[in-house]
C-alpha cells in the first residue's frame, strides 16, 4: 500500500472517531440550577411571592436591588432564565452596589452552555448550601418580624390614656350622682303636691 494511501486512510480513520464526538450534542441544561427538596419548594414560593410583592413597589422604597438579588435567588430553583434576569436587574440597577458582585458571579455561573466538571459539581453543592442559608434566614427573619410585640408607647401616651381613663370613672360617678338626685328631687316633689280639695 502507498504511504499516501495509508496516511489519508489514517486521517479517514482519525475523522470517523473525532466526527461524532464534534457533531454529538451537549446533553440539555435543565431549567432550574438547583432542584429544591420538598422542604425548599414551600420555602421558595413564599420568598418568591414575597419579592414579587416587593418588587411592584419598591421603585419608592429604594428596595429594588435587594428584592430583585433575593428573587433571582429563588429563581435558582425555579429557572435559570427567570434568575438571570433579577440578577441583570440588580447589576443594572446598582452597579457598585452590595448585591452587584454576587449577582455577576451568578451571571457567570448561568452562562447558557456551561458544561458541568466534577469540581463544578462540588462547588453547586456549596453555592446550593449558602443559597438556602440566605433563604432560611429570610424566613427566619419575616417570622419574626410577624410574632414581634407592637413597639411600647412612650410615657406621655401611657400617662394620658391613665388620665383619660380617670376621667371617664369620674364621669361615671357623677352621672350616677346626678340620676340619684333627680330621683330625689322628683320624690319630694311627689310628697310635695298638694292634694285637691274635693268638692
Amino acid at each position: 500500500m502507498r504511504p499516501g494511501l495509508r496516511l489519508l486512510r489514517a486521517a479517514a480513520l482519525c475523522a470517523g472517531m473525532v466526527l461524532p464526538a464534534c457533531t454529538s450534542t451537549p446533553p440539555p441544561v435543565p431549567p432550574a440550577f438547583f432542584i429544591p427538596s420538598s422542604g425548599d419548594a414551600v420555602a421558595v414560593q413564599t420568598l418568591i411571592r414575597e419579592q414579587e410583592h416587593r418588587l411592584q413597589s419598591c421603585a419608592a422604597e429604594r428596595i429594588c436591588p435587594r428584592a430583585h438579588y433575593l428573587r433571582g435567588l429563588a429563581g435558582l430553583y425555579q429557572d435559570r432564565a427567570i434568575a438571570r434576569a433579577h440578577f441583570q436587574a440588580v447589576v443594572a440597577a446598582e452597579p457598585n452596589g452590595p448585591y452587584a458582585p454576587s449577582s455577576r458571579n451568578w451571571l457567570l455561573l448561568l452562562e447558557e452552555g456551561r458544561v458541568a466538571t466534577a469540581r463544578d459539581t462540588r462547588l453547586v453543592r456549596a453555592l446550593e448550601l449558602a443559597v438556602r442559608q440566605v433563604l432560611d434566614d429570610e424566613a427566619a427573619i419575616r417570622e419574626a418580624k410577624s410574632s414581634a410585640p407592637a413597639p411600647k408607647e412612650s410615657r406621655t401616651v401611657q400617662a394620658l390614656k391613665r388620665q383619660l381613663k380617670e376621667r371617664d370613672r369620674e364621669i361615671d360617678v357623677l352621672t350616677k350622682q346626678i340620676d340619684a338626685l333627680k330621683r330625689v328631687d322628683q320624690e319630694v316633689r311627689d310628697q310635695v303636691k298638694p292634694s285637691r280639695p274635693t268638692k
